[in-house]
């Protein structure tokens, strides 16, 4: 069966190439050609369906009977000799809180979900400054800092290994695990020559979560929450092995992408603009909003978040086939002028209620309560100490399949 519909709406009204130099920078004229002219098209590059309006993604995220963001009801899962086929891949992917659908879903969030509620997260706040305050002492030292480099790829990962309770010094084996995972996400995208890395970074990273899994069933921790998901059982129901590994990877993964790029992004927007600085600096608790809505303005994810049909069906009057992948882009819909007024104006006091950022409905970003945190401490204790910081030049972006991925943002900590 083509992967093309062949439909005259599948066809793109304007040309849509998320590698395109320049896209990274600024993708937002692209997106908003993409809103007014094909907002439900079928890319080719990436075999599937591109949703660039609000209401429509909204209508798919919230429809978990039609919609399943499992990658095992993708047309392509089992298709041979490709990426989507590495065996490390799949057996994460299998029961991945991230592409579980339905009751499987809902099973494996309540084992978790009590150690991420607000209140549960906030406990962790000493720990997370502690952290935070580490890195800002070497960066005072040189007068200099890259916020990305030297600040927010340190940070998820070292907050995501304390509540795990890691073993000390794994932290760039963890990078190079989660990097591995995210550039998964549209297998289809991947170069030949990448894949034999990427199945290495996998297998070491999953060897090392077997490890600990295999350490703390032995010797069980108070107050951990890997111990807690190893020993709580719901009517007679436990997590195994695998879904343990699953899930430990789902929460590395989902903690350390999203953490890291929006401590970069809010820093970024907040020093370009002296208005919103003086703004949060007189008024701290007024960075809470200013991160949802750089979040809101400027979504980093370059091609989207899945879901895969059911069945067959009809959006935005484009029949869509059982299996076929539709990509929802979060840049796009959090930009459009039906859901937002003044969509195009940064407004740091703006009601972001109707955000999708996190995710919509049942899956939810299930770690939102402490990627907010996360980026509170850590960008309101970098103005704090501080106050006279300023960016030394626009930032610099690397190429990434699925992340518009800041590379560096060197900020000078004094005049």
């Amino acid at each position: 069966m083509s992967a093309n519909p062949m439909n005259p709406e599948a066809r793109p009204a304007v040309p849509f190439n998320p590698y395109a130099p320049g896209y990274d920078v600024n993708p937002h004229p692209t997106l908003a050609k993409l809103r007014a002219e094909a907002p439900l098209f079928y890319w080719e590059q990436g075999r599937g369906w591109i949703i660039s309006r609000y209401d429509d993604a909204i209508a798919v995220l919230r429809d978990n009977k039609r919609f399943s963001s499992s990658r095992a009801d993708w047309e392509f899962a089992g298709m041979v000799g490709s990426a989507v086929s590495i065996p490390e891949l799949l057996e994460l992917n299998k029961n991945s809180l991230l592409s579980l659908s339905g009751q499987d879903h809902a099973r494996v969030r309540k084992f978790v979900s009590p150690a991420l509620t607000p209140r549960a997260v906030e406990r962790l706040r000493p720990e997370i400054q502690a952290i935070v305050d580490e890195l800002l002492d070497a960066a005072a030292a040189k007068g200099t800092i890259d916020v990305v480099a030297d600040l927010a790829e340190h940070v998820p990962s070292r907050v995501i290994g304390t509540m795990l309770k890691m073993p000390k010094g794994q932290e760039a084996l963890f990078m190079r695990f989660t990097y591995a995972v995210v550039k998964s996400i549209i297998p289809t995208l991947l170069r030949p020559e990448e894949v034999p890395e990427l199945r290495t970074d996998l297998r070491e990273g999953t060897r090392l979560l077997h490890e600990v899994i295999d350490e703390r069933r032995r010797n069980p921790l108070e107050n951990d929450i890997l111990t807690t998901l190893i020993q709580t059982e719901e009517q007679g129901d436990r997590l195994n092995t695998q879904e343990l590994l699953a899930l430990v990877s789902s929460l590395i993964v989902g903690g350390f992408e999203t953490t890291m790029h929006l401590i970069a992004f809010t820093v970024f927007h907040i020093l370009q603009r002296p208005e919103v600085l003086a703004q949060v600096k007189a008024d701290p608790e007024l960075l809470k909003n200013t991160i949802e809505e750089v979040l809101r303005f400027d979504h980093f994810g370059k091609v989207g978040v899945s879901r895969y049909p059911l069945e067959d069906v009809e959006l935005g009057g484009v029949k869509i086939r059982k299996g076929q992948m539709m990509l929802i882009l979060l840049g796009s819909t959090l930009r459009d002028e039906t859901a937002f007024d003044k969509a195009e104006v940064f407004d740091v006091r703006r009601n972001t209620n109707a955000s999708i950022a996190f995710g919509h409905g049942a899956h939810y970003c299930i770690g939102a309560s402490l990627a907010r945190l996360e980026v509170q401490l850590t960008v309101g204790s970098l103005l704090q100490r501080f106050p006279e910081l300023r960016m030394v030049k626009p930032p610099s972006f690397a190429p990434h399949p699925v992340i518009r991925q800041m590379k560096d943002l060197e900020v000078k900590l004094s005049p």
